[in-house]
C-alpha cells in the first residue's frame, strides 16, 4: 500500500476515534476513567506488593498477579494480588486502595494485608517505595 494511502487511512481512523470519543455519555466517560484507574492501580500494586513482601524477607517468584476493581467509582478499589515465593509458599495481598487524594507517583494508599501461606506478615496503609 502506498504511503499516501496509509496516511489517509490513519487520518480517517483518527477522525472516527475523535468522533466516537465525543459521542460518549458522561456515564461512559466515567466508566473509562474507572477502568483506566483500575489498570494503573493493578500494575502499580503488583510491583509495590512484591516489594512489600521482599522487605519482610520473602523472596517473590516472578510477578504477582493483581486485580483491582471499583464498586461505583475510581476513588475506592478492592485490590487482590497473588503469587508464590521462591520457597513455594502462597502469597496474597488484599486491601482497599484509595485514590481520591492521590498525588502523582503516590497511587496506592489505603489498607493492605500481606499473607504467606495464610499467615499475616505485614499490614500497611501504603504500598510503594515512598511509604
Amino acid at each position: 500500500m502506498p504511503a499516501r494511502s496509509r496516511g489517509v487511512l490513519v487520518c480517517a481512523a483518527l477522525v472516527v476515534a475523535a468522533l466516537t470519543a465525543t459521542a460518549c455519555t458522561e456515564e461512559q466517560r466515567g466508566d473509562l476513567v474507572d477502568q483506566g484507574t483500575e489498570a494503573v492501580v493493578r500494575n502499580v500494586a503488583a510491583a509495590a506488593a512484591a516489594g512489600a513482601f521482599e522487605r519482610e524477607g520473602v523472596e517473590v517468584e516472578g510477578p504477582l498477579d493483581c486485580t483491582a476493581s471499583s464498586t461505583g467509582g475510581a476513588e475506592r478499589l478492592q485490590v487482590r494480588c497473588t503469587g508464590t515465593s521462591k520457597d513455594g509458599e502462597a502469597l496474597v495481598l488484599e486491601g482497599e486502595a484509595t485514590t481520591g487524594e492521590a498525588e502523582p507517583g503516590d497511587l496506592v494508599r489505603g489498607s493492605f494485608i500481606g499473607t504467606v501461606d495464610g499467615e499475616q506478615v505485614f499490614e500497611q496503609d501504603c504500598l510503594g517505595d515512598a511509604c
